[in-house]
């Protein structure tokens, strides 16, 4: 189905999306908006570099409608996993 290529190009785009938002979480907690925005500006941008890299299914120029809600669905879980991370992180180094 995918190369095997494609998958590590998305588990490394994952996984700095993930550390960009924890880290921007976790050291912009007391800044709301700041935090918010590296959230909202991660997600957008592993969303598009997945949609953007993922093969068309239907073999035609530019993307399906599924291939954009999965690499949607996938970057919003990963940018809330990531803000869930970095709120325990913060809760556990207040204690």
């Amino acid at each position: 189905m995918f190369r095997e290529g494609h998958w590590r190009r998305t588990l490394a785009a994952s996984a700095l999306a993930f550390g960009v938002v924890l880290a921007g979480s976790f050291f912009l907690i007391e800044n709301v908006r700041a935090a918010g925005a590296i959230l909202i500006a991660a997600i957008v941008a592993l969303a598009a570099f997945l949609a953007l890299k993922s093969p068309n299914p239907s073999g035609q120029r530019g993307q399906s409608t599924g291939v954009i809600v999965a690499s949607s669905a996938l970057a919003i879980a990963v940018g809330i996993s990531g803000f869930a991370a970095a709120i325990l992180l913060v809760a556990l180094s207040r204690t």
